[in-house]
């Protein structure tokens, strides 16, 4: 079966992507990753075909519009949604039109959320089937714990659907404009909101994380299936690089990784100045990765704080006494397998959503949004991350996902609904 994944978004987005990938080759499939241009190098060396867009994902999310939205929108959920909705329209629609020169060229096209609508007018022009990906849970629920949106997270109420419906409507609007691109090029009629939402409904979705983290709502229509998480084999860094970590590592007691993936600032010396003084204030040690916000630029290594580029999670997070992350699917994911304690400090989107579960489940300390990080709120945090206790609970919860095999799922799962 020829397969098509087109994965739109950061790292933390596309490798789970490139990981179901893997799995389907592995199945004996002919797999091909659709994605911006600078995720062909890790599509090809885990042996898979690519197809890039012109444009960059680290470029978009480092450009003015996107450090705004990204490091600047957390103070107030209307002004992330203006921002989200002109960062889709700016750069999605111009990944759209590129993708509708692959119609007919495939069996099975699997989406992520932001490519749903235009998968689906690929998969109709082609004859072929659609299944959408999710790295969060979207679909409306009255259980508050897998609401991403939910108003009363402790509850199983009526609100929490609602506020859930809601979303989904402004979702709609947010990823119309790229798919109706798509059906423009293909030459098919435009469609609606309720149609996109429909889609949603009507489409087998295969959930990239654990029923242990998101235990499956009553309310949840049939065809929202958890798999476990989508893990990819990422190995150790190469060399200086893993000497210089693992130096460091044996130097002292375990530090606390803090990283926040592809989040951009217009304020990175200020970001680097509270990351220094809550560790310092705390007396750990800390690795700090550099990421979308440029930290690495501040130059502030010392013999407690060793600054890093892009390493493995999955290597290095086992190796350290907790994580303060930005809350990305990825990151929370990799954090909880390598069964370490988290502290979330949420930009946008599901962000939030991933601090709070964490938080609710004993694994993680209480949340906070990107505004509100400073030196006093990052030493609370960080001190509630050592913590023994919650430490135990990491502990045991990275016991059971490591147990399953998240991606073995997803591709039986996949052989069932293309049966």
């Amino acid at each position: 079966m020829r397969v098509l994944l087109v994965a739109a978004g950061s790292r933390g987005d596309v490798q789970p992507f490139v990981a179901l990938g893997v799995g389907l080759r592995r199945a004996g499939h002919e797999v091909t990753v659709c994605s911006t241009g600078d995720f062909g190098s890790l599509v090809r060396e885990h042996g898979l075909a690519f197809i890039g867009s012109k444009l960059s994902a680290t470029a978009v999310m480092d450009s003015e519009l996107g450090r705004e939205w990204l490091g600047h929108s957390s103070h107030n959920q209307f002004v992330e949604l203006r921002r989200f909705r002109a960062f889709v329209r700016t750069w999605g629609v111009q990944m759209a039109g590129e993708t509708a020169a692959l119609a007919g060229s495939f069996d099975l096209v699997i989406s992520g959320v932001l490519t749903a609508y235009g998968s689906q007018a690929l998969a109709e022009a082609s004859g072929a089937r659609h299944v959408i990906a999710l790295l969060a849970p979207f679909e409306p629920t009255r259980a508050g714990w897998a609401g991403v949106q939910a108003p009363l997270p402790d509850r199983w109420s009526r609100r929490n659907l609602v506020a859930g419906i809601m979303g989904s409507w402004i979702l709609a609007d947010i990823i119309q404009p790229p798919g109706e691109r798509v059906r423009e090029l293909l030459g098919l009629p435009r469609g609606s909101r309720r149609q996109i939402r429909q889609i949603f409904r009507d489409t087998p979705s295969l959930l990239g994380f654990s029923a242990a983290v998101v235990p499956p709502p009553a309310d949840w229509p049939t065809g929202q299936l958890i798999t476990g998480y989508w893990f990819l084999d990422g190995g150790a860094p190469p060399e200086p690089v893993r000497g210089w970590i693992e130096e460091f590592l044996t130097a002292g007691e375990p530090p606390v990784y803090v990283g926040f993936g592809s989040m951009s600032t217009q304020d990175a010396a200020g970001t680097m100045a509270s990351i220094l003084e809550a560790l310092a204030r705390t007396g750990r040690r800390g690795i700090v990765s550099s990421g979308g916000a440029g930290l690495a630029s501040v130059g502030a290594e010392s013999d407690d704080v060793l600054m890093v580029g892009s390493v493995p999670h999955g290597w290095l997070l086992p190796q350290c006494a907790g994580a303060i992350h930005h809350g990305g699917a990825g990151t929370t994911a990799a954090a909880l397998a390598a069964g370490i304690p988290q502290g979330v400090v949420a930009h946008i989107g599901d962000q939030p959503y991933w601090g709070r579960r964490v938080f609710e489940l004993g694994v993680g300390a209480s949340p906070i949004r990107r505004h509100q990080l400073n030196a006093d709120s990052l030493t609370a945090m960080i001190t509630d991350v050592v913590d023994p206790v919650r430490k135990l609970r990491a502990a045991a919860l990275g016991d059971r996902i490591r147990s399953e095999d998240g991606v073995a799922r997803a591709v039986a799962q996949l052989g069932e609904l293309v049966r």
